[in-house]
């Protein structure tokens, strides 16, 4: 299956260095003998698809590229992940990241990333111009199949036929084997030249706002990040979403069908322009990623000691002594006295649930009256 044939442009080649086990950066040593190991904020955005006015619409929407808009935003998360592979292999370390990923006024996503160690200027805009993402999917440029006359279903094939022919579409693998040596890639993403990165050090006041901009993205959704107050921004994006309809989101996407193509692993009641992929809805703005990026190594801790952290959390706010050593837990069996069918477990499942809610609710209101309480005395003191 064709993934990279492209050569690599010239002067755009990274060195690649043995990745020592370590997650830091370098550590630095002052003139006074004093020690520092500093680490980055980085923003990086897509590049630009045609001048846009100060609310982020276009200045000519009839010039605006949204078909690469959409398939950059279609491909964004793919494009990051390449992006970490090109700096871990630059910096020589296993680098660990947290990163946030939203939309611009222009709707165009961009990711804030927070990285444990630093990279100069200089270097960090040669791993940029160097870093990009080849889709190797087949051709969309000929539609074969729209309006009333799409693809049917057969059933005891498994496949779609042409309704007029009764020719089977080609399946997925069948498709990507068909590309040809010299046939170019579907798209090339690539991140804008343009960026902003900044040192931090821990504990001073730029750690603690880079935390607290990062951290906001853990509740927000997409749909949140972003609004369509006037006619020009709701028409903005009705482009996008229409450039967004009929662009194949995965290997599986209904809109291969279009094309001619039978989506991989197909099944009954695909139809082209109504994909349920995350990426084709409206408030995803054509990224089907996750809204925070993190890599597994970024705190130090396993799993486990993420699931001991939060036991503590609770039992801290509900007030309640740890629970190790006075537990013992066995399987429930049939022939137990206490053994309870699954739907009246369902059930008391659900009763404790909202019971602890409840309680957790009161921790909390709890907590905030006595820090407003304080506040308000240490005001009038």
């Amino acid at each position: 299956m064709p993934r990279s044939r492209s050569a690599r442009p010239a002067g755009l080649v990274l060195p690649r260095r043995k990745i020592d086990p370590r997650t830091t950066g370098k550590v630095y040593t002052a003139p006074d003998g004093k020690t520092f190991r500093p680490s980055m904020f980085l923003t990086l955005t897509c590049d630009s698809y045609g001048k846009v006015t100060a609310d982020g619409t276009p200045a000519d929407p009839e010039s605006y590229d949204y078909r690469r808009a959409a398939r950059d935003a279609l491909h964004f998360a793919a494009l990051f992940d390449r992006l970490v592979q090109n700096l871990r292999r630059f910096l020589g370390y296993d680098l660990q990241y947290f990163a946030s990923i939203e939309p611009q006024k222009r709707l165009a996503p961009h990711v804030h990333i927070a990285m444990r160690g630093t990279v100069s200027r200089t270097e960090l805009r040669q791993v940029i111009a160097a870093t990009y993402h080849q889709v190797w999917w087949p051709s969309t440029e000929e539609v074969r199949f729209d309006g009333d006359r799409l693809p049917v279903w057969h059933e005891a094939s498994g496949n779609y036929l042409d309704a007029d022919t009764g020719e089977m579409l080609p399946a997925w693998d069948d498709a990507l084997d068909a590309i040809g040596p010299l046939d170019d890639a579907l798209h090339v993403a690539r991140f804008g030249p343009k960026f902003d990165a900044q040192g931090v050090l821990a504990g001073s006041k730029d750690s603690g706002r880079c935390i607290r901009y990062l951290a906001k993205y853990l509740t927000k959704h997409v749909a949140d990040c972003h609004q369509a107050d006037t006619d020009a921004q709701r028409d903005h994006a009705d482009r996008l979403m229409e450039a967004l309809r009929y662009e194949p989101c995965s290997p599986a996407c209904a809109n291969w069908l279009r094309y001619g193509i039978q989506p991989k692993d197909a099944g009954e009641g695909l139809r082209p322009g109504a994909c349920k992929g995350k990426a084709h809805r409206r408030e995803h703005l054509g990224y089907g990623g996750r809204r925070v990026l993190v890599s597994r190594k970024w705190s130090g801790k396993t799993l486990a000691d993420h699931r001991a952290d939060r036991k503590t959390w609770l039992l801290s706010m509900l007030d309640l002594p740890a629970d190790e050593g006075r537990y013992r837990w066995e399987p429930v069996t049939a022939g137990d006295d206490d053994y309870m069918a699954r739907s009246r477990r369902l059930l008391h499942v659900l009763a404790d649930r909202a019971r602890w809610q409840a309680a957790l609710a009161e921790a909390r209101r709890r907590a905030e009256d006595e820090t407003g309480n304080l506040s308000a005395t240490r005001r009038a003191a």
